[in-house]
């Protein structure tokens, strides 16, 4: 269980912020029985890139899925997974910044154009990487957490708040039509110094091989179509602004498929 595992607490860092998984793609040649629900509603998820720099190179942490999953097996991915109705609910510490919660309602549905279903995407990309990577984006609490949200029991256990201020959203992808599981999911970065806790072991099996991948060997990876795209949106906007910490106030792409045909916008 893990709650029973031993922590590993990060240093603390500072910031300016107000108090307070998913794939989107599939790899080329999908079985014909993920081709079986043309009509299916994509689901919101949401998906952490976490970065780090090692030997003067960019790194980003991904995993295999297992090959049993219906979905995508076998393939390197960023932690992450769908949003449920908890995480609209979840404690946090630290918002997301003005720049991005604003960014994040305009590239969706006008549906999801409140604070608490947009920032629901960030609280799960939090979430999924504990429990996919066992890794925690969060601070301290000052006094013990006490909560009925069952899903975020775990995470919370830690006496850990989720802390959104230092991520940045810098995709969002939604999965083509015809594939047994669809996910409208939005991408997020963040350094690997905004973790503040790590457990021994993640809390949960979905992702093996657990691998910090060098952006310029991405593609000695199996990794779905989307994630490579995003990837390059990414290492650019890296080599740019030179800093993992990435700007909150850049437009961000929006990848779809309308009538048969790819799609990038710019939002």
């Amino acid at each position: 269980m893990a709650l029973a595992q031993k922590l590993t607490v990060m240093p603390s860092r500072n910031n300016n912020a107000r108090p307070g998984n998913a794939p989107a793609d599939s790899v080329p040649g999908p079985k014909a029985d993920e081709r079986s629900h043309p009509v299916l509603k994509p689901r919101p998820a949401g998906t952490l890139l976490i970065l780090d720099k090692r030997d003067g190179r960019p790194h980003v942490l991904m995993g295999r899925r297992h090959k049993a999953h219906t979905f995508m097996p076998g393939v390197f991915v960023f932690p992450g997974g769908r949003v449920d109705r908890p995480d609209n609910h979840a404690p946090y510490n630290a918002d997301l910044t003005d720049a991005t919660m604003a960014r994040l309602m305009a590239s969706g549905q006008a549906s999801l154009a409140t604070d608490r279903r947009a920032r629901a995407f960030a609280l799960a990309a939090i979430r999924e990487t504990y429990e996919e990577a066992g890794m925690l984006i969060g601070r301290s609490a000052s006094t013990p957490i006490v909560t009925s949200n069952t899903l975020w029991k775990p995470f919370l256990g830690h006496g850990q708040l989720p802390d959104l201020a230092a991520l940045r959203y810098v995709a969002r992808a939604v999965t083509p039509p015809g594939l047994v599981r669809r996910y409208d999911t939005r991408f997020f970065t963040v350094s690997r110094a905004a973790i503040s806790a790590q457990l021994p072991d993640s809390p949960t099996n979905e992702l093996s091989d657990l691998t910090w991948v060098p952006f310029d060997r991405v593609d000695q990876f199996n990794i779905p179509r989307i994630t490579g795209l995003i990837l390059q949106d990414v290492g650019e906007r890296i080599v740019r602004e030179g800093t993992l910490d990435l700007s909150d106030n850049v437009a961000v792409p929006v990848y779809s498929m309308r009538y048969g045909k790819r799609r990038r916008v710019l939002v």
